[in-house]
């Protein structure tokens, strides 16, 4: 990522800025180099300053503005700035490319094939790793959270790779060959100028990144053909100034070496000029009347590469067939209607001013109370005496020393300054939501996981808002780089994919997340249908090394448990069967209900029946029925009168007993 920013001494800046070609070529320089000096004018005056202190104090480099007062002496500067802006950008890198495969690729549901859908995907991201891209990304969310603003311009580049293989005789040989490298490029936004008028870089009429380039570099270039070689290029005479953003705390002049001042245009400009360049450049410019032939206002997308801001090295029309800008950029925080957005440095800025001027006031007081000062006699010391204080240091004095010298005694710094720094850096967490292991630990009243996920959630969601910007940043940029790709490889990109790039979330999300799962996995039970599923993702939100092995033995295990076609066929059949089960048994049970309902019929005619046949009887026999009556009365005496007579034969039987027993007592008398 290059931190400086190229600006110019007001006594030389914008002076003699005259094209050093005609033609075409300078009609473009004068077009493009008529808007940038004005673009850059208007970014230094709202940014210059604050993006100054932003890089200070994330660097820990202390300047003479950053004093609280005017007799301020320590220079100490609190790491929170620091803190916070590498916390969030890991948390992003983490929740970008934390898995092995960041990229999305959403297939057509007709297809019933996605091996070529996922073999490019992995292609794709071996690419972007192989051409450096993590690093790239790293830089983009570092100048996010530092500055507000992630800027990529998407670099084309011809490199010559080399390999070493064995030839028929066993020797080792050389080979070269030529690759197209498709990259994303960090800016940082003191490097880049864009069109004021618009807060997106599509919508603009352009925008440059402007750097420096090592003339062997330049000159390297030209005789490779990509600059125009019949232009010579010298030193960038007017002193670059790095806006303290430089690599030491002194001297914010550095000497730039042997090197010219690169503007690389992306943006619009008159087709005629462009034209006319082309022409010019084939030895055959147009006349006045062919170009008077090209409407004015007809403009074309182009590349523009300019030197020393006179000269035009180069300018091709925009690669990408689709006519997408390749400059992409994203707000680490939106701010409505603005281009450049809300970082965590700004955020911090007022408690990090705060917490500066608190700890440095700090350190003052203890300097005056711990080093000793003395007022002294100077009539009865001795002359030329050496008044510099040290243990054991011995002063010869004209009469009595307490008389002589005097210690000037100042109290030490308030016991509660160190509390307000605390109290500082708590407010300042809160600020930019940055929170380490320990700020967490402290905010937690106890040690649960319900604790711990609602102390942590409030980070969590300011991560998932940044989340979307940079995922719908990610989406754009991944996309131009698919299609580039397209075009100048066509073996490996054979057609246009839809790319998804999603944001993962970040480690304390992902603790958090791998820690409710392991709790879901207990209450599901290992023989449920979802047990699989959540095994799955524990291992995919893990950071360990064998993770992809892990999942694709489960993979495996999963596709190997799967039912053949004569199982699916049997389970299928047997699932019919138990479908037609209850069909069988609804009609077993209807046709009993329907024979219960005739016997219950049948029974009620012959219940009926039997009525009509005693109501006959009744009306027709009343004769036959007294006989029945008398007969019965008569069997009832019968009875009686054998009841009768069984009764007196026992109550004879019973006085002969007791005649029986009077006679055996007489007896036993006598």
């Amino acid at each position: 990522m290059t931190q400086q920013s190229i600006i110019r001494e007001p006594e030389t800046a914008g002076q003699g800025a005259v094209p050093t070609q005609g033609g075409g070529r300078g009609a473009i320089v004068g077009d493009i180099m008529g808007d940038i000096p004005a673009w850059r004018k208007h970014r230094d005056s709202k940014f210059e300053a604050v993006w100054d202190e932003f890089y200070a104090k994330w660097r820990g480099f202390w300047a003479p503005e950053h004093k609280s007062y005017k007799t301020e002496r320590s220079r100490l500067i609190s790491p929170l700035t620091s803190m916070a802006v590498d916390m969030t950008t890991a948390e992003i890198v983490e929740a970008v490319l934390g898995r092995e495969y960041f990229i999305d690729m959403p297939d057509d549901v007709a297809d019933k094939d996605n091996a070529d859908v996922d073999m490019a995907r992995k292609l794709l991201v071996q690419d972007l790793r192989r051409e450096g891209f993590v690093d790239e990304f790293a830089c983009i969310a570092l100048n996010g959270c530092l500055y507000g603003t992630g800027i990529a311009k998407i670099q084309i580049s011809v490199k010559k790779v080399k390999t070493l293989s064995r030839n028929k005789s066993k020797a080792l040989a050389v080979t070269e060959t030529e690759v197209v490298q498709i990259k994303p490029v960090a800016i940082e936004p003191g490097n880049f100028v864009a069109d004021p008028a618009t807060r997106d870089i599509d919508e603009m009429k352009g925008c440059a990144h402007e750097f420096m380039m090592p003339v062997t570099l330049l000159q390297r270039r030209q005789a490779d053909g990509i600059y125009y070689n019949d232009v010579k290029v010298g030193s960038w005479g007017v002193r670059v100034m790095n806006q303290r953003r430089g690599d030491t705390e002194e001297g914010n002049v550095r000497n730039q070496g042997d090197a010219a001042y690169i503007t690389e245009y992306y943006g619009l400009i008159p087709l005629r000029h462009f034209q006319q360049a082309l022409a010019e450049d084939k030895g055959t410019p147009l006349s006045d009347v062919m170009l008077q032939a090209i409407p004015e206002e007809e403009m074309i997308e182009v590349i523009a590469t300019i030197a020393n801001e006179t000269t035009l090295l180069r300018v091709i029309e925009n690669p990408l067939m689709t006519g997408e800008r390749l400059m992409v950029a994203y707000q680490h925080e939106a701010v409505p209607g603005r281009f450049y957005g809300r970082g965590v440095a700004e955020k911090a800025a007022n408690v990090q001013r705060a917490m500066d001027a608190e700890m440095r006031a700090r350190i003052d007081s203890l300097a005056w109370a711990n080093l000793p000062m003395f007022g002294a006699d100077l009539t009865r010391l001795p002359p030329n005496s050496n008044m510099n204080a040290w243990p054991g240091k011995l002063w010869g004095t004209r009469g009595n020393p307490n008389d002589v010298l005097k210690e000037f005694k100042v109290s030490g710094p308030d016991q509660n300054s160190y509390a307000h720094i605390q109290d500082l850096e708590r407010m300042g967490q809160q600020a930019t939501g940055a929170l380490d292991s320990q700020g967490l630990r402290g905010g937690v009243r106890d040690e649960t996981a319900t604790g711990s996920a609602l102390a942590a959630s409030s980070f969590i969601k300011r991560s998932k808002r940044t989340m979307y910007n940079i995922e719908g940043f990610m989406n754009k940029l991944i996309r131009r780089v698919a299609r580039l790709k397209m075009q100048f490889d066509p073996a490996g990109y054979p057609q246009d994919y839809e790319f998804q790039v999603r944001g993962s979330i970040g480690i304390m999300a992902r603790e958090l997340e791998t820690q409710f799962m392991v709790n879901l996995m207990s209450v599901v039970g290992q023989d449920s249908p979802a047990a699989m599923p959540i095994i799955k993702a524990i291992f995919a939100h893990s950071g360990s090394p064998v993770r992809t092995d892990v999942l694709a033995a489960l993979e495996k295990s999963e596709q190997e448990n799967q039912p053949t076609d004569e199982e699916r066929k049997l389970a299928k059949d047997a699932q019919k069967a138990q479908l037609q089960l209850p069909i069988a048994e609804l009609k077993k049970i209807t046709a009993e209900t329907e024979k219960l309902f005739s016997e219950a019929e049948l029974k009620e005619e012959q219940a009926d029946k039997t009525e009509a046949e005693t109501q006959n009887i009744k009306a027709k026999k009343p004769l036959d029925q007294a006989k029945v009556l008398i007969e019965l009365e008569e069997n009832e005496i019968q009875e009686r009168a054998l009841d009768i007579q069984e009764d007196k034969n026992k109550l004879t039987s019973r006085g002969l007993d007791i005649q029986q027993q009077a006679v055996n007592k007489n007896v036993s008398k006598k």
